[in-house]
């Protein structure tokens, strides 16, 4: 998994991990899978039309192999298409540890994205909740802020429970804040 590829300092730890929420990845599957009908869809609908009764003797004239060799295409592209939206659910991570926050995005097969910022450099955080299934389900947007520029801006869509992962990371950027400003000599004290 991708947790092994993360290099980690000494003392740091993963308090959690987070992907897109199911929903998010279930309505794009959803379509995918629906489209895999939509050939049969579209024959029963134009054999029931009279007025299109040259297209469907069209059809007929095709030889069966023919097609099946294309709704055989078309079921492959929309497999890949359904590996691809499942790729890019499961290589999407969010990696909240005691000091720091990992965003890793993948878009498409072949582009990975990763950055990563210190928590003490945190400035901002927003959560969004848009929409009636987004707030049942609880789910929406985060976005983190550093204490740089506007390019220094980190946004997750349909994160599950954002505000839960809002107050971890502000609770660990806390936690790190007070370890700098207490001297270490005299935290035995």
């Amino acid at each position: 998994m991708l947790t092994e590829k993360i290099k980690l300092e000494a003392d740091e730890t993963i308090l959690t991990q987070v992907r897109k929420h199911w929903f998010i990845i279930f309505g794009q599957l959803f379509w995918l899978v629906f489209a895999i009908f939509l050939p049969a869809l579209f024959y029963n609908t134009l054999s029931n039309i009279s007025a299109l009764q040259l297209l469907i003797d069209l059809f007929q004239r095709i030889p069966g192999n023919v097609i099946v060799f294309g709704y055989a295409v078309w079921v492959l592209l929309l497999w890949m298409g359904i590996f691809t939206v499942w790729t890019n659910y499961y290589l999407d991570v969010w990696t909240i540890t005691n000091k720091r926050l990992i965003a890793i995005d993948q878009h498409g097969l072949f582009h990975r994205e990763t950055a990563s910022f210190r928590l003490e450099r945190l400035q901002d955080m927003n959560v969004e909740i848009n929409g009636i299934i987004a707030t049942f389900l609880d789910y929406g947007i985060l976005e983190a802020q550093t204490a740089g520029g506007d390019d220094d801006k980190f946004r997750a869509t349909g994160l599950p429970h954002p505000r839960e992962l809002k107050s971890l990371i502000l609770e660990a950027s806390d936690v790190l804040l007070d370890e700098y400003k207490t001297p270490a000599h005299i935290s035995g004290t």
